[in-house]
C-alpha cells in the first residue's frame, strides 16, 4: 500500500511538472540579451510572455516564464471573434478554424474551440521516400494499371502526420498529399485543392470511381478539402481532423454535408480501348 502511494504521489508530481510553464530564474551578471540566446528563445517573445517593457530591468533570483505551456482548449465568451482568439494565443486564423472544422468565422458563446490539434500519431520509422523508390522501380509495379499504382502509393502515406500547409512526410496538408501521389504516376496537378478542382473531369457523387479527387467545402466558401477515392463511399486524405493521412467514409455527416463533388484524372483500361478504337474508326 505504501509502495503505491509513493509511486502515485512521484506520478502526480512528474505531471504537474509535465504541464508546467517552462521558466529561467535571473543570476548574477544575465541580461535578456544573454538569457534570450542561452534558451534560444527571443528576447521580444520573453517579454511578451513576461508583461515587461524594453526599460525594465532584470533581478537576481527573479523567476522568467521562457515557455507557455498554454491551455489547449478555449471557451468563447460574448465579444470574441475568431481572429482575437487566434491572435491571443498566437495561433494562425487559418489554422484554428481547421483544426475545430470550422467553415465560417462565426462563434458562439460556450463554444469550446481546440487551441493545439491532437498530438501526431508516430510513423513507422522507415525512409517512406526511399520505400517509394524502390517500389517504382519494382517489376511488380511495372505490371500495375495508373489506378492500382495509384492507391498503391496513397496508402503508404498512411499515418503520415498532418500539417496545413505542409509539404512533406514530416507533416503534409490535403492538397499537396494528392498532388504528391498523382506525381507518383506521372500526372501533374496544382496544389491547392481550390486550383485542382478547376481541372479534371466533372463527376458527381454517384458516378465516383477509385482515383477520382473528392473535394469538401470545409472552413472556406470555395473548394478547401480534397481527398482520392477508393471506392464503397471510402477515401483517402490528409485529415485535419484525425491530424495524418487516414481512410473516412463519405457517409461520415460532416463529410455528406459538405461535398461538393469529384474530378477525374485517370480514364480506366477500358475507357481508353474504346476512345482508340474511335479514333481508329
Amino acid at each position: 500500500m505504501k509502495r503505491f502511494c509513493l509511486v502515485a504521489a512521484i506520478l502526480l508530481i512528474f505531471s504537474a511538472y509535465a504541464n508546467a510553464d517552462v521558466t529561467y530564474t535571473i543570476k548574477k551578471g544575465d541580461t535578456l540579451s544573454g538569457v534570450s540566446k542561452k534558451i534560444k528563445v527571443s528576447a521580444k517573445e520573453i517579454r511578451s510572455l513576461n508583461h515587461l517593457k524594453k526599460s525594465s530591468k532584470l533581478r537576481i533570483g527573479q523567476t522568467l516564464i521562457v515557455k507557455k505551456t498554454g491551455p489547449k482548449t478555449y471557451t468563447v465568451r460574448k465579444g470574441d471573434s475568431i481572429n482575437r482568439i487566434a491572435k491571443k494565443f498566437n495561433v494562425d486564423v487559418e489554422e484554428l478554424k481547421d483544426i475545430n472544422l470550422l467553415d465560417s468565422d462565426s462563434l458562439k458563446p460556450g463554444q469550446k474551440l481546440l487551441l493545439k490539434a491532437k498530438p501526431e500519431i508516430e510513423t513507422a520509422k522507415i525512409n517512406l521516400e526511399e520505400e517509394i523508390k524502390n517500389i517504382s522501380e519494382s517489376e511488380e509495379i511495372a505490371q500495375m494499371n495508373a489506378k492500382e499504382r495509384l492507391i498503391l502509393f496513397a496508402k503508404k502515406f498512411i499515418n503520415i502526420p498532418y500539417k496545413f500547409g505542409g509539404n512533406s512526410i514530416m507533416g503534409i496538408d490535403c492538397s499537396a498529399y494528392v498532388q504528391k501521389v498523382y506525381n507518383l504516376i506521372g500526372i501533374t496537378i496544382p496544389r491547392s485543392a481550390r486550383l485542382q478542382f478547376k481541372e479534371g473531369e466533372i463527376v458527381d457523387r454517384e458516378s465516383l470511381s477509385i482515383g477520382d479527387l473528392v473535394f469538401f467545402r470545409t472552413y472556406a466558401s470555395f473548394p478547401s478539402h480534397v481527398g482520392i477515392y477508393l471506392g464503397n463511399d471510402l477515401f483517402i486524405h490528409a485529415s485535419s481532423k484525425g491530424k495524418k493521412v487516414s481512410i473516412d467514409s463519405l457517409k461520415t455527416p460532416y463529410y455528406l454535408k459538405r461535398f461538393i463533388g469529384g474530378k477525374r484524372f485517370i480514364i480506366d483500361n477500358a475507357e481508353i480501348e474504346i476512345t482508340k478504337q474511335l479514333h481508329a474508326g
